[in-house]
């Protein structure tokens, strides 16, 4: 893949990821609880990543004339609606809008990788895994704006993303297993022995080992409702499931692990 495309497709994935996670697991938290302002909070977040997208794609050859950037106005248009007419409580239209805007992000991650099923799956998981620590984080900020709400939304997400990571490692275990040769000694294949060594162990521990660790203490500060100390985790995490992710899909598209 060429640089340009690389440095495109792997932009588009982080930022269509986080506009689409934030919209799908806004559900998580009750709105009638933390009020409208959360809501807003993810979708403008949302809208900021998916305008980023929007200009890296009116950059590409095709510039704005294409489904996809077509697809993309739409749903900074339905982005725009959720962000200026949510209520408190959740109207149809809104419901409406939501199911809208979780398809169509769904469908231009996976447009991504022009719709192959293992590397669609691939890319809904790293989207999933990479969305679900950033809502958690933007959510344990909003506990400074409504101190007394429960600290069970936390706990929901914390139990999503042990789901999800246990899919991605289970998943990179058996990949691992498959393509071993890939990091035997004097190998040909990829960068090297050595860099794709480097690679995986960045992948394995930044991706998964810290996380999983973190995890555990996030865990147990929720269960002190010590929501502050589990949000400064929770910021940490995120760095770490960025890095982790972009060599994951640095391997991928390079060299096609699913890793």
């Amino acid at each position: 893949m060429a640089t340009v495309d690389f440095i495109k497709t792997i932009s588009d994935f982080f930022l269509l990821s986080v506009a689409w996670s934030l919209v799908l697991f806004s559900v998580i938290a009750n709105s009638k609880l933390t009020g409208a302002g959360l809501i807003k909070l993810l979708t403008n977040t949302s809208i900021g990543a998916l305008v980023i997208s929007m200009v890296i794609g009116a950059l590409s050859p095709s510039g704005m004339f294409n489904n996809i950037f077509g697809l993309k106005l739409f749903a900074l248009l339905g982005l725009i609606l959720v962000s200026v007419f949510h209520q408190d409580e959740k109207s149809k239209l809104m419901y409406a809008l939501y199911l809208f805007l979780c398809g169509v992000f769904l469908y231009l991650v996976c447009s991504l990788v022009n719709f192959q099923l293992l590397h669609s799956l691939f890319f809904i998981s790293a989207g999933l895994f990479l969305g679900i620590i950033t809502y958690s984080m933007l959510l344990g900020h909003w506990y400074l704006v409504v101190p007394k709400l429960s600290a069970h939304p936390l706990k929901i997400a914390a139990i999503v993303m042990w789901i999800i990571l246990i899919i991605k490692i289970t998943w990179s275990s058996y990949s691992l297993f498959q393509n071993y040769g890939f990091f035997e000694e004097q190998t040909q294949l990829g960068a090297g022995y050595a860099f794709n060594w480097m690679l995986l162990l960045m992948r394995v521990s930044f991706g998964y080992l810290v996380i999983l660790g973190m995890s555990f203490f996030n865990w147990k500060l929720l269960q002190l409702r010590s929501i502050q100390s589990s949000t400064g985790i929770l910021y940490a995490m995120t760095f770490f499931v960025f890095i982790g992710e972009l060599v994951s899909i640095y391997m991928f598209l390079n060299y096609g692990l699913f890793i």
